[in-house]
């Protein structure tokens, strides 16, 4: 069984996704994002569950004195307090992040390892993506779309950031729009993809309803979260990269995403998980000045193909079919 697990697993190169002591670097990036927000506009106060709207809540951890509350109705983690403007986090002048993203060695990883394998669960699902109109809302640098782009005809960005949209028309050649959903330019997509989009918006409802609005009937959504019930986040809790107080402010399990797909009335036809809950296993050790794993270390593809396998990996994949 391990062998035949092991013949599908896909490692990840950390080194090329990752800063060193990423996780040490990742804390001050919070820090800094914190202080921003107070010296800003301040924190406002979240009181109903931004999914649900439902008030039963208790805490399920606390991070840089920010409560990640649990919804008891819908099983979603959010947190209690959100950047009243969120300008305060992501305006292009100091916005920081903590992966690898802008070199040309690291952006030809990125479209080799993970665009591709997006664009390959996409045509088990969808189809041939010849005729398939495709649009990646928060495409940052571009490396999905590029990868799209050798498959379909029709393939188009999205992007908040001025500068990482800049980057993208540059690396991919494509049509990145700058347009919120409300003011999209275009409709009747085949599929719409957000990869790690969802856990960033403080008011999730708006968001996929604006999907829904540009997706044709029959259309495919295709998301990408941090797995809140993932193995790493069970042993690592607030010390998991996916825990960021003021940019990961909604965080979903399976749960939660069937919760969404029934208030959009949207059937799910693909759910898996993959990730690197090894790697930020063994990460944390070194961040808090723990001894080694040598077994981890040793180990670590051959236990990642078996967390993935199990359902409960750091990053959460989902597909969701409109009706017709």
């Amino acid at each position: 069984m391990l062998q035949e697990l092991m013949k599908l697993h896909m490692p990840v190169d950390s080194s090329q996704v990752r800063a060193t002591q990423f996780l040490s670097a990742q804390d001050q990036i919070e820090k800094d994002k914190i202080d921003r927000v107070v010296k800003g506009s301040g924190f406002m106060k979240i009181t109903a569950c931004p999914l649900c709207a439902s008030a039963e809540r208790k805490v399920e951890l606390t991070k840089h004195g920010i409560d990640l509350m649990h919804c008891l109705n819908c099983d979603v983690r959010y947190s209690e307090s959100i950047p009243a403007d969120l300008n305060d986090i992501y305006d292009d002048a100091q916005y920081v992040v903590h992966s690898k993203e802008d070199s040309d060695e690291h952006f030809r990883y990125r479209r080799a390892r993970f665009g591709v394998e997006r664009v390959s669960i996409l045509e088990r699902v969808c189809g041939d993506l010849t005729d398939k109109k495709i649009v990646d809302i928060g495409c940052g640098t571009g490396f999905f779309i590029s990868a799209a782009a050798d498959k379909s005809r029709q393939v188009y960005g999205a992007e908040f950031s001025d500068n990482r949209r800049t980057e993208a028309v540059a690396r991919t050649g494509l049509t990145v729009f700058s347009e919120t959903l409300d003011e999209f330019p275009m409709r009747d997509f085949d599929i719409v993809t957000a990869f790690d989009v969802l856990e960033h918006i403080p008011d999730p409802m708006p968001f996929v309803n604006g999907i829904d609005s540009i997706l044709k009937p029959g259309g495919y959504v295709f998301l990408y979260v941090p797995n809140f019930d993932s193995f790493s986040m069970a042993v690592m809790r607030q010390y998991s990269p996916a825990i960021d107080s003021t940019e990961h402010v909604v965080m979903y399990n399976l749960n939660a995403l069937r919760f969404l797909a029934e208030m959009m009335n949207y059937e799910i036809v693909f759910t898996e998980t993959q990730g690197m809950d090894i790697d930020n296993i063994i990460a944390m050790s070194a961040y808090l000045d723990q001894p080694s794993h040598p077994f981890l270390n040793q180990w670590k593809n051959e236990l990642q193909a078996m967390v993935n396998s199990s359902h409960c990996a750091d990053s959460l994949r989902i597909i969701l079919r409109k009706p017709f």
